[in-house]
């Protein structure tokens, strides 16, 4: 296809399908084409081709769906570089008043980032390095890679498509994505608009001036302090410090946009103002610090916008600085491109379209895409632990999403306690647990655990009484538990007709301490023994009678003194001997009568035996 430009050279665009040239019926055949191409969405083409017998197809049977597609200016027969190398991705037939066309059209290799959505975690990866990754999964050669500071703990794709996922990272790390012309994945910054001629060039001495009134034939430029601010900042929270983390960046000038105003000049006459950004639930300062930047530019590159269709000119591309003259103040400048429209068609003038819109897309494809953040998640979800092993040993747990994934796990996220300073509780899930979950601002990097859940497998826990928890007859509940896995159970027991209390058991039943609301009773259990200890003393206080009973010996020992004393009579009952042994005096002593009864011999052995009292015969003293 031939173009005339205003100027006295033509430029032909040659397509190359599959590495060779269109036959020559078929490139003759070609009636017009666009390629719109842009930073941060893929780029895209579409030719069209006369077709009135329907066989283009059949004659040219390389031009089919998945064809490497090369899209070549040639000026003046001097071959230049490819406006765009991709591949066909659609076929149309096409009939109108005008006769029947073939419709081809295609993008570069961004598409094959667009093709499914992927959930998946990146542990200790940087963005450049994601992006390595994801390139070589995909098959995609790639360009220039800025090195990215901030390692991502985890960095979670959150069923995005690749395309998005990288596009976010790139937001946040204050770089863009794109191809280039000959196919390669970009993850850079863009050229500064101060690499631009002076503003003050005729635009017949650089191809990268764009001059109202010569080369111009067709533009819009505004400039606006709608969203301008001095300042943005971005908040966070560091969850290891228990501090909020804070940065700020100016948002006075733009790299990518240089005129006679700025930013700052614009938002002044009405007054301080600033943005915060709270959307992104940051952790570390470094986060913190690089999203503020990024928020700033977002906000600088949208102070002025420029869209003007000049003749067409190959070397017009995304990342291009090009200079604005004759517009006045304070539109001329330099600019840095974000977005190229390059038009062909027969007897028609070669003509580009360039446009500055910082990030936001003005093309078809890009007001359509939507937003690239990740979806929200706003409501709750089950999640199976997967890993309670905290390094940190802050009580944190990793999660699976059975219904989102096979394969995907969380980072380490905080269970929902009755935290608090030095006190509150700890009751942790444990692997396999089924649990609810929910999300800090919806960001499923970002989950915490609400609570466990029962299940068709994981029933509920059991008493021994077998009453079920809820009372079918009056919908009361019977009782509560807090139990482990190894069934170690404090039980709230409110069933009136079989338990009502507190009671403590182990998992295995041999040790249970109950508090008997029926019967006014404690009662403590043990298949084993049971100790009661005290370092300074043990008092057991009965209103009524106190028994101790024993299947063998009863053993009371003392340190010092051993003290019995009874407000009635003291009884002694012996099913065998009775010994009373001291290694001092023995002492006897009662205010009435003391009696020795036995029913054979009475024996008292001493060296010395001393009897003192009254002397009793027949009962009389003499």
């Amino acid at each position: 296809m031939t173009t005339q430009t205003t100027k006295s050279f033509t430029t032909v665009l040659k397509v190359l399908v599959q590495g060779s040239p269109l036959p020559d019926p078929v490139a003759g055949r070609l009636v017009s084409a666009w390629i719109d191409t842009s930073v941060n969405v893929p780029a895209a083409f579409r030719l069209v081709f006369s077709d009135p017998a329907r066989d283009l197809l059949s004659t040219f049977p390389s031009l089919t769906v998945g064809a490497k597609t090369e899209l070549i200016p040639y000026t003046d027969g001097t071959k230049g570089r490819p406006l765009l190398t991709g591949e066909v991705t659609a076929l149309e037939a096409d009939a109108d008043g005008t006769g029947k066309s073939l419709i081809v059209r295609g993008y570069d290799p961004g598409h094959r980032l667009l093709r499914n959505r992927r959930v998946a975690g990146y542990p200790n990866m940087t963005a450049a390095d994601i992006v390595r990754r994801l390139a070589t999964q995909n098959g995609l050669r790639t360009g220039t890679i800025d090195p990215t500071p901030t390692v991502y703990e985890l960095a979670t794709q959150p069923n995005l498509t690749d395309w998005d996922f990288l596009a976010r990272l790139a937001r946040e790390n204050d770089v863009h994505l794109y191809f280039d012309e000959e196919g390669r994945l970009q993850f850079t910054a863009l050229r500064t608009a101060s690499g631009a001629p002076a503003d003050t060039t005729p635009s017949g001495q650089s191809p990268y001036v764009l001059e109202f009134g010569a080369n111009a034939t067709n533009s819009r430029v505004s400039v606006t302090a709608a969203g301008q601010v001095p300042s943005v900042s971005v908040r966070g929270w560091d969850v290891q410090t228990k501090r909020p983390l804070s940065a700020d960046a100016p948002a006075t000038a733009s790299t990518q946009i240089l005129t006679d105003t700025t930013p700052a000049k614009l938002s002044t006459p009405f007054g301080a103002a600033s943005l915060t950004g709270t959307a992104v639930p940051y952790t570390t300062q470094a986060q913190v610090r690089h999203a503020a930047q990024a928020l700033a530019d977002d906000v600088t590159g949208s102070f002025a916008e420029l869209e003007i269709a000049v003749n067409g000119n190959p070397e017009l591309r995304p990342g291009v600085p090009v200079a604005l003259n004759g517009a006045g103040s304070p539109f001329e400048g330099k600019y840095t491109v974000t977005g190229a429209r390059h038009v062909f068609a027969s007897r028609q003038q070669y003509t580009t379209w360039v446009q500055v819109s910082g990030r936001q897309f003005r093309s078809l494809y890009g007001l359509a895409a939507g937003s690239q953040e990740a979806p929200a998640l706003p409501g709750v979800v089950v999640a199976v632990v997967s890993n309670i092993k905290d390094p940190l040993k802050m009580g944190r747990v990793k999660l699976r999403f059975p219904w989102l994934s096979d394969t995907y796990e969380s980072d380490w996220c905080r269970v929902a306690q009755f935290g608090g300073v030095r006190g509150g509780g700890l009751i942790l899930p444990e692997v396999n647990d089924e649990v609810l979950a929910a999300f800090d601002r919806g960001s499923l990097e970002h989950p915490y655990v609400l609570a466990g859940l029962y299940n068709g497998v994981d029933k509920l826990p059991r008493i021994k009484e077998g009453s079920p928890p809820v009372d079918a007859t009056s919908g009361t509940v019977n009782w509560r538990s807090l139990a482990s896995r190894g069934g170690q159970a404090v039980e709230l027991l409110d069933d009136a007709r079989r338990a009502r209390g507190v009671r403590l058991r182990t998992g295995d039943g041999a040790l249970t301490v109950h508090l008997d609301q029926n019967r006014t009773t404690v009662t403590i259990r043990s298949d084993g023994s049971v100790t009661i200890q005290g370092a300074r003393g043990v008092d057991v206080k009965a209103g009524g009678d106190l028994n101790l009973t024993a299947a063998r010996a009863v053993n009371i020992s003392a340190g010092a003194a051993l003290n019995l004393k009874a407000g009635g009579k003291v009884g002694l009952t012996a099913g065998g001997a009775v010994t009373l042994d001291a290694v001092g005096t023995a002492s006897v002593k009662a205010v009435g009568p003391v009696s020795l009864v036995s029913a054979a011999n009475a024996s008292v052995t001493a060296a010395t035996v001393t009897l003192t009292g009254v002397t009793l015969r027949n009962g009389v003293p003499f």
